[in-house]
C-alpha cells in the first residue's frame, strides 16, 4: 500500500500555559498534530473525541494530578493502550517512579528538559503510532477489496440466479425506468437484449390493463407495502397472464430508491381455469332449453369476448345438404361488426367446393384451424373485391371451424375468429373449439331426441286410438256379413214357404257377404305379412295391359252394381314390367274398389294408364266425395280412414297395402284431391321393363342411347361391374366410373359429380348404406340399389337409408336402363318444382 497514513496527534497536558507553549515549540519540528489540555478534566475530555499517538502528562496539576488522570485514561478500553509520558520538576526518587510506572507510564522526563531528548522520544512512538495505523489502514483496506470481491461475486452468483429464474425480474429507478431485468424478462419483450433497456414497466403490459398497473405502483410507493394483481403481459402479439408483484425499494425512512418488480407466468393456470368456468357456464346454458336455436344464439354470446373477438353458428335444418343450412347466432365484441358478419354469410353463404371453412368442415367432419390468415390468403378466399372488404372489415387475423357433430351425424358448424390483438389461435385453442362443438352436438342432440320422444309418445297414443277404433271397426266388418249369413243360413233352413226367388236371393247375399269375410281376412293376412317382414313377390315380366283389363273385369260387376260408370284408358302401353302379377293386380283392384266405394250412383271412376319416359303411370280417379286436405298425409297409413270411412265400411288397410305392394316393386303411389266433393285421384308409376331387343331395335332405328352423356358412378365388385352392370350401362350410353370401396366413392365423388350413383349393398368388409349416410351423398345424388335380399324388410330398409330405388340381383340390362332413366327423369322434375 503506497498511501501514507495521516498526521499524528499529541496530547499535552499542563496546568501552566507557559509549559504548554515550550513544549510546543520543542515538538513542532516533528510536524504532527499539537492537542494541548491544560488540566486533567480537558484531558479526559479530548480523548473521548480524538484518538492520540502519545500523551505528555504533567505530575503536579491542580483537581485531577497526572497519577490520577493516568489511572482514568488507563481504565478506559479505548485509551489505556496510548502511551504516557510523564513531566516533572520532582527529583527523580523511586516511589515517584514506581508510582508513575504503576499508572502505565512508559517513561519520565524532568523539568527543565532537553528539547532534542523530548522530540526523540516523542517520534519514536509518533512513528510506532504511525505504523499501527498504516496496518490498520492496509488491513482496512484489504477486508474492503475482500468485501467488495464477495459482493462482485455474491451480485454475479444472484444474476446468474435470477437469470436462471422462470420468472420475469425487474428493477426500477426512483423515476420507473428501467435499472435491471433477468433474461426471463428480456424473453417476455421478445429476447431483444437491448429493447428493455428502453422500455417502462407499463409498456410490457396490456394496453387495456396499463392505468391498473400504474394505478398499483402508486399505491406501492405511497403505503411502503408491497402490491401485486394478475394481468396480460408480453409482446403486442402474444400477450400471456403473469401474477405482478411490485416491492418498494427504501433508500431512507422517507425515500425510496425504487421497485422491484416480479412477473410469474400463470397463463396455462388461467387458461385452465378460463376453460373450466367457459365449459361450464356452456353446459349449463345449452341444457337450459330445449330451443337449441336459442341455447346456441346465447352460446355465441358467451365465448365472445372470452375466447373470440366473433363467433358464428351454423345450423344443419334440412337434411345434410348446404341448401339445408341456416346461420342461427352471429356474436361480435364491436359495436356493428355483428350485421357485417351476417351480410358477408348472405351475400357470400358457403359453397360446396370451397377450400375451408363451414362447408369443408362439414364435409370432412374435422376441425379447421387457420393460425394465421395473411392478406394473400384473404385474396385467395375472396370471390371479389366486395367479398375482401367484408373479410377486412370483420376481422380475419385467426380462424378455428368446427364441427357440431354427434353420433356421426353433422348438426352443424361452430366459427370462432379474432379480429383484434389478442394472440393467435393454437392446437390448445382447437381442442377447446371441439369441446364447444361437442357440448353443443349433444345439446342439439338430446332436444331433437326428445322431440322424437315427444312425436313418438304421440304416435304411440294415436296408435292406441287408431288401434281402439280399428278393432271396434273390425268387430263391425266382421259381424255385419255374419249377421246376413246367419240371417239367410236359418231363413234357408227353416222356412219352408221361401220360393225359388227368395232362396236364390238368399244364397246371393251369403255368397256376397263370404266374399267380403274372405277378403277382410285376406287384408288380415296381409297386413300380418307385411308387419312380420315375410310378404314375397314373385317377380316375373308381366305385360301391363293384361293386368289391367283383369282389373277392370273384376270390378266391373260391383260399378254396374253401384251405378257407376267405369271408364278405361289403357291407351297404347304395351310395355312389360317386372311384377308380381297378382299383387299388382291387388293394387288395381282395391284403388278400384276404394274409389267405387267413395263414387255416388251416377259417378264415375277411370282407370287410366300412359307412359312417362322410363316409367308407366296408372291413373284411378273419381267423382266422389273427395279427401280433405289435413288428411290427405294420412291415407295410406294403415288403419287410417277419414270421416266417410265408417258410413262406407273397410278397415282401412286397403291403400296401406298399396302403398307396401308399390314400393315392393320399385314404384311409387300418390293421392291428389281438392277437398271434399271433388273427388280423388291416385296414381301409381312402376318402372318399365324394356327389353334388350327394344333397346336395339331403337337404336337400329337411329334413335340416341336412351342415357347418352350420363355419368353414372358404380359402386361394387369390378370384375363383375365390367362383365355385367358396367356393360349394360355403357351399351345404353352412359360415361360409367366403377369403384370398389367407400373410401373410392368419396374420392371419386370429390373429383367427378355424377348423375346418377347405383350401389352394391354388399361390399367386402363394408356396405353401400354408408354411403348415403355422408351429406354430400344422401338426397343430392339419385341413387339406385342393387340387392339379392328379396325380403320386405330388407327392401324397405333400402329406401328409408336414402336409396330411391332398388333392383334385385340378377339384374337385366333393359331393367338398369330405365331405372337409371327413371331416376333421372324424377330428379329433373323435383328441380322443376323447385
Amino acid at each position: 500500500m503506497s498511501e501514507e497514513p495521516p498526521v499524528a496527534s499529541i496530547l499535552l497536558v499542563d496546568d501552566h500555559l507557559q509549559n504548554l507553549v515550550v513544549l510546543g515549540a520543542a515538538l513542532e519540528p516533528l510536524g504532527q498534530r499539537l492537542v494541548k489540555a491544560t488540566s486533567g478534566r480537558e484531558a479526559l475530555r479530548r480523548l473521548e473525541e480524538e484518538d492520540f499517538a502519545v500523551i505528555l502528562l504533567d505530575v503536579r496539576m491542580p483537581d485531577l494530578d497526572g497519577y490520577q488522570t493516568a489511572h482514568l485514561i488507563k481504565a478506559q478500553e479505548r485509551t489505556r493502550h496510548i502511551p504516557l509520558l510523564f513531566l516533572t520538576a520532582l527529583q527523580r526518587e523511586d516511589q515517584h517512579l514506581l508510582r508513575g510506572y504503576a499508572q502505565g507510564a512508559v517513561d519520565y522526563l524532568l523539568k527543565p528538559f532537553e528539547p532534542e531528548v523530548l522530540r526523540a522520544k516523542v517520534a519514536v512512538f509518533v512513528d510506532l503510532h504511525r505504523r499501527n495505523e498504516a496496518l490498520k489502514l492496509r488491513e482496512a483496506r484489504l477486508r474492503e477489496q475482500e468485501r467488495e470481491a464477495l459482493l462482485r461475486q455474491g451480485e454475479a452468483h444472484a444474476r446468474a440466479l435470477l437469470n436462471a429464474m422462470p420468472q420475469a425480474v425487474w428493477a426500477a429507478r426512483p423515476d420507473g425506468t428501467q435499472a435491471w431485468c433477468n433474461a426471463a424478462w428480456t424473453a417476455l419483450l421478445g429476447g431483444n437484449g437491448a429493447g428493455p433497456e428502453r422500455h417502462a414497466l407499463v409498456e410490457c403490459v396490456h394496453p387495456g390493463e396499463r392505468e391498473s398497473v400504474l394505478a398499483g405502483i402508486r399505491e406501492a410507493l405511497r403505503s411502503g407495502r408491497p402490491w401485486d394483481g394478475q394481468h396480460r403481459m408480453g409482446r403486442p402479439e402474444a400477450y400471456r397472464w403473469h401474477h405482478l408483484k411490485v416491492t418498494p425499494l427504501p433508500a431512507s425512512a422517507e425515500a425510496w430508491s425504487g421497485f422491484l418488480c416480479t412477473a410469474t407466468d400463470i397463463d396455462d393456470e388461467h387458461r385452465t381455469q378460463q376453460i373450466s368456468q367457459l365449459l361450464s357456464h356452456a353446459s349449463v346454458m345449452l341444457s337450459s332449453s330445449l330451443d337449441y336455436h336459442a341455447t346456441l344464439a346465447r352460446l355465441a354470446q358467451l365465448v365472445v369476448p372470452r375466447f373470440a373477438d366473433w363467433c358464428t353458428v351454423d345450423v344443419l335444418d334440412r337434411g345434410a345438404s348446404l341448401a339445408g343450412l341456416t346461420r342461427v347466432a352471429v356474436a361480435h365484441a364491436e359495436q356493428g361488426k355483428a350485421e357485417r358478419v351476417l351480410e358477408l354469410h348472405q351475400r357470400y353463404p358457403p359453397r360446396e367446393d370451397d377450400l375451408s371453412g363451414v362447408a369443408r368442415v362439414l364435409l370432412t367432419g374435422q376441425p379447421e384451424l387457420l393460425s394465421e390468415l395473411p392478406e394473400p390468403m384473404l385474396r385467395r378466399m375472396a370471390m371479389d373485391e366486395a367479398h375482401l372488404e367484408l373479410l377486412r372489415e370483420v376481422g380475419h387475423q385467426s380462424r378455428i371451424c368446427v364441427p357440431i357433430r354427434a353420433r356421426e351425424r353433422n348438426f352443424g358448424a361452430l366459427t370462432f375468429g379474432i379480429s383484434g390483438a389478442r394472440p393467435r389461435y393454437d392446437r390448445r385453442d382447437v381442442a377447446l373449439a371441439e369441446e364447444l362443438g361437442r357440448r353443443a352436438a349433444v345439446a342439439m342432440d338430446n332436444a331433437l331426441l326428445y322431440r322424437d320422444a315427444q312425436r313418438a309418445q304421440q304416435e304411440a297414443q294415436e296408435a292406441n286410438r287408431l288401434k281402439d277404433e280399428f278393432l271396434a271397426t273390425l268387430s263391425h266388418e266382421l259381424r255385419t256379413p255374419l249377421t246376413s249369413i246367419l240371417g239367410w243360413t236359418q231363413m234357408l233352413l227353416r222356412r219352408d214357404d221361401l220360393d225359388e226367388a227368395g232362396r236364390r236371393r238368399g244364397l246371393e247375399t251369403i255368397e256376397r257377404n263370404a266374399r267380403v269375410q274372405r277378403q277382410l281376412v285376406e287384408d288380415l293376412l296381409d297386413v300380418s305379412r307385411i308387419a312380420a317382414g315375410k310378404l314375397t313377390l314373385d317377380l316375373r315380366e308381366v305385360k301391363l295391359r293384361e293386368v289391367v283389363d283383369a282389373a277392370l273385369e273384376s270390378v266391373r260387376p260391383t260399378a254396374e252394381a253401384r251405378g257407376v260408370v267405369l271408364q278405361a284408358a289403357p291407351g297404347e302401353v304395351s310395355e312389360s314390367v317386372l311384377a308380381d302379377s297378382t299383387r299388382l293386380q291387388q293394387v288395381l283392384w282395391n284403388l278400384l274398389t276404394n274409389a267405387l266405394k267413395f263414387t255416388e250412383r251416377g259417378g264415375c271412376v277411370r282407370l287410366e294408364a300412359r307412359r312417362e319416359e322410363a316409367f308407366v303411370a296408372l291413373t284411378v280417379s273419381d267423382t266422389g266425395k273427395g279427401i280433405e286436405a289435413g288428411f290427405l298425409p294420412h291415407v295410406f297409413e294403415r288403419f287410417r280412414q277419414g270421416n266417410t270411412g265408417r258410413g262406407h265400411g273397410g278397415l282401412g288397410l286397403g291403400l296401406a297395402i298399396v302403398r307396401t305392394m308399390v314400393e315392393l316393386h320399385g314404384g311409387t303411389v300418390d293421392v291428389h284431391s281438392d277437398g271434399p266433393g271433388t273427388g280423388a285421384t291416385f296414381t301409381v308409376r312402376l318402372p318399365l321393363r324394356a327389353g334388350l331387343e327394344a333397346s336395339l331395335t331403337g337404336e337400329q332405328a337411329g334413335e340416341a342411347p336412351p342415357l347418352r352423356g350420363v355419368k353414372v358412378l358404380f359402386l361394387g365388385n369390378p370384375v363383375e361391374a365390367r362383365e355385367s352392370v358396367e356393360g349394360f350401362l355403357r351399351n345404353a350410353g352412359a360415361e360409367v366410373r366403377v369403384v370398389a370401396s367407400l373410401a373410392e366413392a368419396l374420392t371419386a365423388l370429390a373429383q367427378h359429380r355424377p348423375d346418377v350413383l347405383v350401389s352394391d349393398i354388399l361390399l367386402p368388409g363394408e356396405d353401400g348404406f354408408a354411403l348415403m349416410r355422408n351429406h354430400e351423398v344422401r338426397g343430392r345424388i339419385p341413387a339406385l340399389a342393387l340387392c339379392g335380399d328379396t325380403r320386405m324388410e330388407a327392401q324397405r330398409r333400402i329406401l328409408e337409408e336414402g336409396f330411391q330405388m332398388h333392383l334385385c340381383k340378377p339384374v337385366a340390362s333393359g331393367e338398369l336402363t330405365a331405372a337409371v332413366s327413371a331416376l333421372l327423369s324424377r330428379a329433373r322434375g323435383s328441380a322443376q318444382e323447385v
